[in-house]
């Protein structure tokens, strides 16, 4: 487990609590629930307030009462707070992948320019849900025209008076408390006897990917879908183009390709994939995600949308991208009075991990929740024998390499939506609806319908309104709000053990490459 930060406050609050439980028995387990309940972990004080009169005090008055208003408003973004200590730098768990690395110069600083980078864009979004008379109360530095400014200016300031640049102890303490905690609750584990009631989680998923990969390589579509979605226009770029833009890129110090965002659009319309859902249902629609007037999420399937999200991944000492397609409908709609995963609002992420030469390696399909992860080998990988995970990853046949023409086409099951197939065919433009792609981080800034504007998360990254009754029962896993829908980077994708949709080291755990013929 990755040690708290503080970046997100439950988990940092439930992990540090931790410690009571791994090493005495039952009875202190008890007695620690009890201290949760009554008052919590010996709590710690608020910081001392800046002293403006200090070099860079203003920027961190700044910041401070920024943050204060973020939090008493409720729209702090659900990718986490900053560092207490370092307001201007996020962290991520794929820039934990170089924390051995930053004594090269060169990876501190870019190091640093995306943490610094991943705080900015998290706080624009943070200003515009604010909204503009909370922004008044905040206070600008002297000589600041708007926060705007004053996020990326103060950023600047603080960064090179922390030095963090060049001297060892700062960047170190950087590097420390950006370590991003992960997202599971360790005393919900302990309340729970988890070291018991894991072994029976584990019998239970086993069962259920048994059946998943029965059903899976058995499966022939046959009949047509009761709706497909295809890219607007469908107007496709071929692969091979797709490709070429990828190996002949510049890369930053930290492998990332550096392109425009017409060439970035360019990958995601190549890959973008075909939708279809069987059973001719509103619940079988996919569509643009919003909230009501009390908050809960509703879907507009009128406009079909998919949004689309860049990230990235480390394998074989190779930084590789991962194009994210993300899509949502109306409900998971419950079947029987007993039924524990149907809910309001549900949807799925496709994930495609392209090679550093461009070549398509890994597709993987998650539901919204973190739930029913599953991946599907294209080429160059090689499922690992002994997976380095707790619960073994259900690895499925993958489609084979596409021909000319090919999209990847997605068949899910009515109401589960669960996969059915997952393969390139033709497209048939003739008889699909069309999808707008946009991009992932609108949904992290929605407009009301009293003029202001939220996101679709809430701090914590769950969605509002989408809770499961599966909760009751899987809550000994630790993982919050079993079969909830929450925002990328925030994804558990195991009960047994830990792991997360956006583990550096993923591929590497599961997968060992294959050297190409």
């Amino acid at each position: 487990m990755l040690p708290p930060s503080g970046r997100r406050g439950g988990a940092a609050h439930y992990n540090a609590c931790a410690g009571v439980f791994g090493h005495h028995g039952r009875w202190a387990a008890l007695s620690a629930i009890l201290a949760l309940v009554l008052g919590g972990c010996a709590a710690v004080g608020p910081p001392p307030a800046p002293d403006p009169d200090t070099p860079g005090g203003a920027c961190r008055v700044f910041f401070a009462n920024l943050d204060r208003a973020v939090t008493e408003a409720g729209v702090r973004d659900g990718i986490g707070a900053p560092a207490e200590a370092y307001p201007y730098l996020r962290g991520t768990r794929f820039l934990h992948a170089f924390h051995d690395d930053l004594d090269d110069p060169a990876v501190r600083a870019a190091w640093l320019d995306t943490a610094q980078q991943t705080d900015r864009d998290a706080r624009a979004l943070e200003l515009i849900n604010l909204g503009g008379a909370a922004l008044q109360g905040i206070g600008l530095p002297p000589g600041m025209d708007n926060p705007w400014q004053a996020v990326a200016d103060c950023g600047d300031t603080l960064r090179a008076l922390d030095r963090l640049d060049d001297d060892p102890a700062a960047w170190r303490g950087a590097r420390d408390a950006l370590t991003v905690p992960d997202e599971y609750i360790t005393w919900h584990r302990a309340a729970g006897v988890y070291p018991v009631t894991r072994w029976f989680i584990r019998a239970g998923v086993g069962a259920w990917q048994r059946g998943v990969r029965d059903t899976f390589e058995s499966a022939r579509p046959g009949d047509e879908p009761a709706y497909r979605y295809a890219p607007a226009g469908d107007a496709a770029v071929a692969l091979d183009q797709a490709t070429a833009l990828l190996a002949d890129a510049e890369r930053d110090v930290l492998g990332r390709p550096r392109l425009s965002a017409r060439d970035w659009q360019r990958l995601f319309d190549a890959y973008a994939p075909v939708i279809e859902t069987e059973g001719e249902a509103p619940h079988n629609r996919i569509g643009a995600p919003g909230q009501d007037a009390d908050g809960q999420p509703v879907v507009d399937t009128s406009r079909p949308v998919v949004y689309t999200l860049v990230s990235s991944t480390r394998f074989a000492g190779a930084t590789h991208v991962q194009l994210n397609y993300t899509w949502w409908f109306t409900e998971r709609p419950v079947d029987h009075w007993f039924d524990l995963l149907g809910g309001a609002l549900d949807g799925l992420t496709l994930r495609l991990t392209l090679a550093p030469t461009g070549e398509l390696l890994l597709a993987e399909t998650m539901h919204n929740c973190g739930c029913y992860h599953q991946y599907y080998p294209v080429q160059g990988l090689l499922a690992r024998a002994r997976p380095d995970y707790a619960e073994p990853p259900l690895v499925l046949p993958g489609p084979g390499l596409p021909d000319a023409g090919e999209r990847l086409h997605l068949r899910l099951e009515d109401g589960t939506h669960y996969v059915q197939s997952l393969a390139f065919a033709a497209p048939q433009p003739s008889s699909a609806d069309s999808y707008a792609t946009q991009d992932y981080d609108r949904l992290r800034s929605l407009p009301q319908s009293d003029g202001t504007r939220r996101s679709l998360f809430q701090p914590d990254g769950l969605v509002p309104g989408t809770e499961r009754r599966e909760r009751w029962f899987f809550w000994v896993a630790g993982v919050p709000e079993p079969g909830a829908m929450r925002q990328s980077h925030r994804h558990a994708t195991a009960f047994v053990g830990r792991r997360h949709f956006d583990d550096p080291d993923l591929l590497e755990r599961i997968f060992k490459p294959v050297a190409a013929d």
